[in-house]
Order: C-alpha cells, then structure tokens, then sequence
C-alpha cells in the first residue's frame, strides 16, 4: 500500500484578512499490482477556519495520467479501515473545490472546518509509468474564485420539460401492480449536469414512478434531496451511490441519510470487495452491478463473477453491442440455475436539451417492477425477487408474461410442475407491428411470433423434462432490444 506523504514543502504566503495559502508538490509512483489505488497528502487546518479551497495540477500526458479528487476532514483515522471524516468526491470533474460552513462545491459536504491533520485523497484512475507531480494549493480561509463562480453556476441551473403522462398503461394483477422508473442518473454532485431539481421534474413529468440517484462516490446530494422529495407526491426518490472503484461500477439504493459505501477497493480485491458487500448487506439493502461488460476503463467488472450481487444492469442507455454481450453473460448465468434479476437504466449525465451534446432522457432503458405499493422497502424486495422487466423508454407500451396451471406463475416467481407441461401466455401492447416476440429457455429459442398488430396475445404450452428458466424478448424488425422479461422458473416434481 502506498504511503502517506509525510514530508513536503510547507509555503506561506502574505496573509489577507486571516486567509492563509499552502503550496504543496507531491510525487505519486505509479501503483504497483495489487497495491492501493489511492494517494493520500496531509494538511493542516488551523483553529477557527471558516472554509478551505483545494486546487491541484499535473501533466495529464495525453490521458496516461488521470487523479480523481476527494477529501477527509480532521476526524480521518489514517487508516483504509473506515470513512471517518469523510467530506466529498469530485472525481475528475474539477480541479478546483471549496468547503465551507454554509456551502461547498458539488460532491462535498458544507459544515464545521475541524483543526487538525485533513487529508486530499487522489484516486489513481491511471498513473503513467513514470509517476505524476501534482501541485496542491490549499487556500484555508479564502474561497477560491472559480470553485465558487462554478459553484454558483450550477446552482442556478433551469431546465423546462414537457409533460408527458398521458396514456400509461398499467395492469395491475391481484394485490400487485407495475410501476416503472430509473435507478441510474448523475446530476452536479458527481460527473453530470442535471441539478438535483431537474432530474426529479423530468421523472414526475415522464411517466416514472421512481428514481435513484447514484452519485459516483459521495453521500453529499442526500441533505439537497431530503429538501426536495417531499415536493414529488407521486414519485418515490432513492438516495443512491454508484460505488465507484477501478475494477468495475455497482449501485445501491436506499442508503440513510449520510451514509456512504466504501469505493477503496482494488481491481479484482475480492476481499475488500466482501468488506463494501458486508455493509450493504448490513443495511438491509441490495446491491446491483453496472454495465459489466462496458468498454470504458475501470467500468467492467474485475471481481469474478457476478453471484454477489442481487441485479445486473445488463441494459444500460440506448441498446447495442456491450449490452447484447451482458445479456448473453447473464443468459450464460441463469443456464445452470444461478438466478440474478436483471433490471436496465439510463445512466444519464444531463438533460436532453441542446446544450448538452451527451444529453440523454431518463427512461431509456426503463426498469418495470411490480409491487403492493410505491416505496423503498417494496422496491427493493421484488428487485431481488425478480419481479422485473425492462423497456427502452417510459413510453406506454407494455409486456405481459405469466405461466398457468394450478395457480398463476408471473415473471420473478416458480411454478413446480408435476406432468411435465405449463402452458406460457404472452402479450404486447402497443409494440410496433413488425416486431418479434421471443420465449427462450435454456439458451433456446422455444417460440418466435411477428408482432402483426399493436396489441397481441400468444400462447404456447411446452413439454418440460428438467428445471428450466423461461423469459420473453421483444425486438424491432432490425433486431434492436424493444423488452425483455426477468425469467419465470419451472422446477419439475416427478
């Protein structure tokens, strides 16, 4: 593990009105395997500190070097063992932050400047072989001018948004209904340009029933959605984190207020992994794993397989190939009885308006769940349980699948069968017509039908010999993911 810089060059200039400047130049080696991915620098806060400024700097060398941003505070116990003290991340959004008692940059937390020993924590995205120098400078009463001109910026923000809540299609089945949201989206707090606000008006005006908000890497966004959640009567918002280390990306939903997940693990660390699992776990929450199969570095997934996790975003915005090798790996998964939901989100970083060239709506993909009623602790069981299926917008299209014999079998749930034959029923409503509708089991085609008008109804009944998985696809006539159903189970009884 690297070590903590214990000797630097301290310079003082010039104080105005009791602001005070550090400069440090630190060295940071390139990490060797295995070794921890994050470099961390000391300073020193004075008694009485009102705000703090961090900026830093280093030869980017074409991309071969990127250091992400965050901070810990005085209470920080110089150890990786916890978060203690822990104040914000910004990854490598900026170069420049502030923290102060009654505001900080995006991604930090405002509030009490403790004296003592703080910390700038740089997460070792990518190190050149040759290392980096990085200058520091920390300004300790003084906000630096563009953290809060940005600060500000971001701050004042508006968006305008269409609304769009005509004609939703819901069936409800028995005590059970369909609900539908996102639970993927990036707002200023980490790497996106929605603002909090935005994003939940864009959800309430689009058809979605819930939405999480996963900030790479910090807890600083729960106080501003605490304030504004209760605004959105009809709209379940879930405080989330994508737990953001370089070996791969997964998302919790539902984290108390203040609460944080630990990111500090190494690529393919499967014991520290089994440490930020643990605290999921311990919170009575569920963990779910993003875009394991993305190009971008330190997006796919390092640590195995995927049976820790409850769900796999094997969908993840506008359809194509890293989502289509996702969904052959779960396939792959669910072939040999191992049963993780699937579930699909936007992973938006900012509003669908001209400003944004990498703009994107929520709902694309959309993750269908059914439950007894719009809250957390639903939600997040009939995730785990499979009770999923996934769209590629809010529109009001919508898939029925379910299994009938003794009793009604729907998608998540187990039929146990005792003659060796289940008859499956399928529907799609408000499909284009040309279309196809696929049931596969077992890594096969069991059925294909054409989608030959806008609502249609099927049904195959199917001689089962052994335990098997069966789920529905639906595709446009080019072959692009329109649905896709999580499996119902049929266990055979002899």
């Amino acid at each position: 593990m690297l070590k903590f810089i214990v000797g630097f060059v301290l310079l003082f200039l010039q104080p105005v009105a009791q602001a005070q400047t550090f400069e440090k130049t630190v060295f940071v080696p390139q990490p060797k395997e295995n070794e921890s991915r994050y470099f961390y620098v000391p300073f020193e806060v004075p008694r009485n500190a009102k705000s703090l400024s961090i900026s830093y700097e280093y030869d980017k060398k074409g991309g071969a070097n990127v250091l992400d941003l965050g901070v810990f505070d005085a209470r920080f116990d110089a150890a990786e063992t916890n978060l203690k003290g822990f104040r914000g991340w910004s990854g490598g959004r900026r170069n420049t932050i502030f923290i102060a008692e009654d505001s900080a940059s995006h991604g930090y937390v405002a509030g009490d400047i403790p004296a003592g020993s703080w910390r700038v924590i740089f997460g070792l995205y990518k190190v050149a072989l040759e290392g980096a120098e990085v200058k520091i400078k920390i300004k300790i009463n003084e906000i630096d001018r563009a953290a809060r001109v940005e600060y500000e910026t971001e701050k004042a923000k508006t968006f305008d948004f269409p609304v769009n809540r005509e004609g939703v299609f819901i069936v409800p089945v028995g005590s059970l209904r369909w609900y539908q949201g996102d639970l993927h989206a990036h707002t200023f707090y980490s790497d996106g340009n929605w603002t909090i606000k935005s994003l939940l008006d864009y959800a309430a005006r689009n058809n979605l029933d819930f939405i999480g908000v996963t900030e790479h890497n910090t807890f600083a966004h729960h106080a501003e959605l605490n304030r504004l959640a209760p605004q959105y009567k009809n709209l379940l918002v879930l405080r989330g984190e994508e737990v953001t280390t370089y070996g791969g990306h997964f998302n919790v939903w539902g984290l108390p207020t203040g609460e944080l997940i630990d990111f500090r693990v190494a690529p393919q660390d499967t014991a520290r992994l089994e440490k930020s699992i643990a605290q999921v776990r311990r919170l009575n929450l569920i963990a779910s794993l993003n875009h394991p199969t993305a190009l971008c570095g330190g997006c796919d997934w390092s640590y195995g397989d995927w049976t820790r996790m409850d769900a796999v975003e094997i969908w993840n915005g506008a359809w194509d190939f890293q989502d289509e090798a996702a969904l052959k790996k779960w396939d792959e998964l669910l072939q040999p009885g191992i049963r993780i939901t699937a579930i699909g989100s936007s992973d938006s970083h900012a509003p669908p308006v001209s400003e944004y060239k990498n703009g994107s709506p929520l709902g694309t993909p959309t993750t269908h769940v059914k439950m007894k009623k719009l809250a957390q602790k639903d939600l997040l069981a009939a995730i785990k349980s499979g009770r999923v299926w996934i769209s590629a917008d809010s529109a009001d299209s919508n898939l029925e699948f379910f299994a009938s014999g003794e009793t009604r079998v729907d998608i998540g749930g187990s039929a146990t069968i005792l003659n060796g034959a289940i008859r499956f029923n399928f529907g799609a409503y408000k499909f284009p017509v040309g279309a196809v509708i696929t049931l596969i089991s077992n890594g096969k085609v069991m059925l294909k039908e054409e989608i030959k008008e806008i609502n249609s109804v099927f049904a195959k009944e199917l001689s089962v010999e052994k335990d098997a998985y069966f789920r529905i696809e639906v595709r446009d006539a080019i072959g692009k993911m329109l649905a896709l159903t999580n499996p119902i189970y049929v266990q055979t009884k002899r």
